[in-house]
């Protein structure tokens, strides 16, 4: 059964856009730390020729998110259900893969230094919000071609990419497993790209 209380959580990362911004095609993987309000949620990030996955593990189960560009398609996994859900990818991306949003309203460089061995040009970004303009800082890692952090103070929310280890990525990892059963529909969500 799906446990849509599990999307329901990720629902509001769904407002923070998310994908690689160019640069070369290097594929990696890393730990993840999500970190929303007081909830800290650990994960793990691949990256490979614009395909991304995500895994999550916490009290409800492990999810998993693939985004495929190459098939402007986006897989749910819940590998305890052995089920996914199809979304297509339009213009916006789950908020578990971090990207300078291109609706900013602003952006604009404050800095550069050194994170997790990587040089980092640091952004303060400006997005449209449901309650108003909100403010973001961005930390990008020019040689990834996308950023390893992410902090709003007005939310509590901060999302950072650690220990990432360059090298090759399995395939396997941006496919939906074999014996999973597709779900037409999201029980009891809406959700909208």
């Amino acid at each position: 059964m799906f446990r849509a209380g599990r999307l329901i959580a990720l629902a509001p990362l769904l407002l923070i856009l998310a994908a690689p911004q160019g640069g070369a095609a290097v594929e990696f993987s890393a730990q993840m730390m999500l970190k929303d309000g007081g909830k800290l949620m650990p994960g793990k990030l691949y990256v490979k020729d614009g395909k991304m996955r995500q895994e999550f593990l916490d009290a409800e189960g492990q999810s998993i998110t693939i985004v495929r560009q190459d098939k402007k398609l986006v897989w749910v996994l819940l590998p305890a259900d052995k089920t996914y859900v199809e979304l297509p990818l339009k213009s916006h991306l789950p908020g578990q893969f971090l990207q300078v949003p291109p609706d900013a309203v602003s952006k604009r460089l404050v800095g550069q230094e050194t994170m997790n061995g990587y040089q980092v040009e640091r952004y303060e970004v400006t997005v449209p919000g449901a309650e108003g303009l909100q403010k973001q800082t961005y930390w990008v890692a020019t040689k990834l071609g996308m950023p390893v952090k992410m902090v709003c103070d007005q939310r509590n929310f901060c999302l950072e990419y650690r220990s990432i280890r360059e090298g090759q990525v399995a395939e396997r990892l941006f496919e939906v497993p074999p014996g999973y059963q597709k779900l037409s529909s999201l029980p009891g969500v809406k959700v909208d790209q």
